[in-house]
């Protein structure tokens, strides 16, 4: 474990020398545009919260409010965050990095121990596992943080088929599900729940052809995987019942994506291939972005994959494992079976069944390993190995000679260095094979015949080992770098000092990567500043059909389409509807009619939009009709007890209408004077509600119900668990001594 641990570290090591990953670093690798965007700065926000004593339940900075522990991307309470606000802010998202790659090896780790593989073979897998393209590329985003319980859910599965220590199998399983949804990315849960499947299944089959009287016997083990299944489920349903609440509604709930094209499969043994979308690099590799065909793991880990589905074919959990890999890298690389299941599972990603390919091979390729350290002395596992490396030889030639395609000067060269790490493994895996029989032979014919040389199998794995997780790091360093601690600009200072908590649009387009005005969405949120822009998967469809409806533009661009939402605020009319109190306008370009020049941030204009408020309340018609939804209405000064509650009173004469420019998503509540107050839609987007003449106080709060069913559940889900898992075994200790007990009592003679 001390190995996986530093293998971790090492691939994150440049990144740490020019300063930590977390609390507001900056990124300038464009492959990790979404953590700098979206994860840094709400892992930041959350963390901010919980240190001021509030869960983290929304964000009040994006657009009119979002929600922030359901949006399927911060991860709140995933078990990487809870571990990082025990750190400084500016130690947090790095610690996070570090748990989840930790998670992801010691899971593996677990997973060979149960598979009775060896210290070698399950610190090879693990190392594999956690430094492979797929992992690592994903690092950072919650997809990884789901699939770093892979080894631990599997492992818990394989031990309840096995029948082996029931109550703990089943509680790891229940854990292990929990904290994957706590991780969040629900299309990543259901590709990571249809790999379990097909394991479960292939273990199944095995089982019922190698031995026909055990069919009846796997009823208890599947009861037992439907219980835990259910029981991980529950504990996670704190997040996964609002979750499910939101992505309804959400204007990306249906987001198709094509399979991996077969050219794609090269990207097993190399990292570059197709370039790397890094600082000085390029990426030429096609239409997806590189985190979606990034899948290496190495010429060595493939060889020992390899060379475990011969040495152990005949082992169910081997076939299970070569099932979850043919299987998940068969859906991510044909295009109808990612069409079938695009059709079943709406808005499922389902060509990150890569992910699930390369778990799959580094289970294989540790199993491998713990095969050739423990039987390399038998006759011919060491010439398998050597046709293994011989083989990739052959096919490194191929593509050298006939893969590497017609490219410009730049990327000819970017496509030559990829062959080099290849290459040293087939070079190390022969010469530690050839050494290895010189020593055989020349042990055969002293008197070590019938015991080789002490230590050789290791010195083979520890030497492999070397090589494999040298590639993996070296392959990895490049995608991780990082700055110092972020500062506001004297610009982004400026424009907090001048706006306040006042909400700030742009009178012109400002979405990425074009962005010109104000700062980039989500990144305003570890300033402080309000900004009608937002980058979320869960941004309600209502905010672009209502701004369609009533500007002609859809507001978000073309790249984000489905998440980014950045409207062009036109008039002081649309501002005012929606509570913008400043509009940011490039230098040169005149306010909207209506508008008031505030004053010059950088060298832009800003200009102040009067009557815009985020309350205000309007009189009602004598006839009790609502006014329009641009009717003036007189601001309300606004009062945060917390991010996700606001405090207001209202004083009118007559019946008023309060209009409040909140979001409106399931979970906001309001009451009136301590009295419950019903809250209705406005616009489409907000909320408003009816209020009586008089002087009232307003409170209103972000609090789903969904959410407190789903703690309901999970404490339910918790009670129902331990009941089943001891309760059970009590009840049938005490049947079992009251039937002892009657038949100790003496037999009453017959008259």
């Amino acid at each position: 474990m001390g190995w996986v641990l530093l293998a971790s570290c090492a691939v994150l090591t440049p990144a740490f020398v020019h300063g930590a990953l977390g609390g507001g670093s900056s990124l300038y690798d464009p492959i990790t545009f979404d953590q700098v965007d979206e994860i840094i700065p709400w892992s930041a926000l959350a963390w901010s919260q919980v240190h001021s004593g509030h869960l983290p339940l929304w964000n009040p900075y994006s657009v009119l409010g979002t929600p922030l522990a359901f949006n399927w991307q911060s991860a709140p309470f995933s078990l990487p965050s809870l571990i990082g606000y025990l750190f400084p802010l500016h130690l947090a998202f790095t610690v996070q990095l570090l748990v989840t790659l930790f998670i992801a090896g010691s899971g593996l780790y677990f997973l060979g121990r149960v598979m009775g593989l060896g210290v070698l073979g399950c610190t090879f897998g693990a190392t594999v596992f956690e430094l492979s393209g797929a992992f690592v590329g994903w690092l950072g985003w919650p997809v990884s943080s789901v699939m770093s319980w892979a080894g631990w859910v599997f492992g818990a599965a394989l031990l309840i088929l096995r029948g082996r220590h029931r109550a703990k199998a089943i509680t790891l399983l229940a854990v292990g599900i929990a904290f994957a949804i706590y991780s969040g990315q629900p299309d990543t849960l259901a590709v990571f729940g249809a790999a379990l499947l097909v394991f479960v299944v292939a273990i199944l089959v095995g089982i019922g052809r190698r031995d026909p009287r055990r069919r009846r016997r796997v009823r208890r083990p599947l009861a037992d995987l439907a219980i835990g299944s259910v029981a991980g489920l529950a504990f996670g349903a704190p997040v996964l019942l609002p979750g499910v609440q939101l992505v309804r509604g959400a204007n990306r709930n249906r987001y198709a994506m094509t399979a991996l094209p077969v050219h794609d499969l090269v990207h097993v043994i190399f990292q570059g291939f197709d370039g790397v979308p890094v600082k000085g690099g390029l990426w030429f590799g096609g239409a997806l972005s590189y985190e979606y065909s990034s899948a290496y793991v190495g010429v060595i880990a493939l060889v020992l994959g390899a060379c475990a589905l011969w040495w152990r074919r005949h082992d169910i959990e081997v076939i299970g494992f070569a099932a979850v890999a043919v299987v998940m890298g068969g859906i991510a690389f044909t295009p109808p079976a990612v069409s079938v299941l695009d059709g079943i599972g709406t808005g499922v990603l389902w060509n990150r069944g890569v992910f699930l390919m390369t778990f799959a091979i580094a289970v294989l390729a540790g199993v491998g390993m713990d095969a050739l350290v423990r039987h390399y002395a038998t006759r011919g596992s060491l010439m398998r190995v050597a046709v293994g490396f011989g083989v990739a030889a052959i096919v490194l030639v191929a593509l050298w000679l006939f893969g590497r395609g017609h490219l410009g000067p730049r990327q000819t060269h970017m496509r030559a260095n990829s062959f080099l790490w290849p290459s040293i493994e087939i070079a190390v895996g022969l010469v530690v094979v050839v050494v290895a029989l010189v020593v055989l032979r020349r042990d055969s014919r002293t008197a070590r015949a019938r015991n080789p040389q002490v230590g050789m199998g290791r010195w083979i794995g520890a030497s492999l080992l070397a090589c494999e997780t040298a590639f993996l790091v070296t392959a990895g360093v490049p995608l991780w770098s990082s700055s110092a601690l972020l500062t506001p600009t004297s610009y982004e200072a400026a424009l907090q000092r001048t706006v306040g908590a006042s909400l700030v649009g742009f009178g012109a387009r400002s979405c990425f990567p074009t962005a010109s005005l104000g700062i980039l969405a989500d990144i305003n949120v570890e300033f402080g500043v309000h900004e009608m822009s937002v980058y979320d998967p869960t941004i309600p469809r209502e905010y672009f059909s209502t701004w369609r409806a009533l500007t002609g533009d859809a507001g978000g661009n073309g790249i984000h389409q489905s998440s980014f939402f950045c409207p062009v605020v036109p008039s002081a009319r649309v501002a005012r509807r929606f509570g913008v109190e400043y509009l940011l306008l490039p230098a040169g370009v005149s306010g909207p009619a209506g508008t008031v020049f505030s004053a010059t941030i950088g060298d832009q204009r800003l200009y102040r939009v009067p009557g815009a408020a985020i309350a205000t309340e309007t009189p009602i018609s004598r006839h009790g009709g609502l006014p329009g939804p641009d009717a003036p209405g007189r601001p309300l000064s606004v009062r945060r007890p917390g991010p996700a509650s606001l405090t207001l009173v209202t004083d009118g004469v007559t019946r008023q209408v309060l209009r409040v420019r909140l979001t409106d998503v399931p979970g906001w509540h309001a009451s009136i004077d301590g009295r419950s107050l019903a809250l209705r839609s406005f616009s489409g987007v907000m909320l408003q509600a009816r209020i009586p003449p008089g002087r009232h106080v307003i409170r209103l709060e972000y609090w789903p119900s969904a959410f407190t069913f789903g703690v309901i559940v999970a404490i339910a889900g918790i009670a129902g668990l331990f009941a089943f898992l001891f309760g059970a075994p009590f009840v049938r200790r005490l049947k079992s001594a009251r039937s002892h007990a009657r038949g100790r009592e003496p037999v009453p003679s017959p008259p």
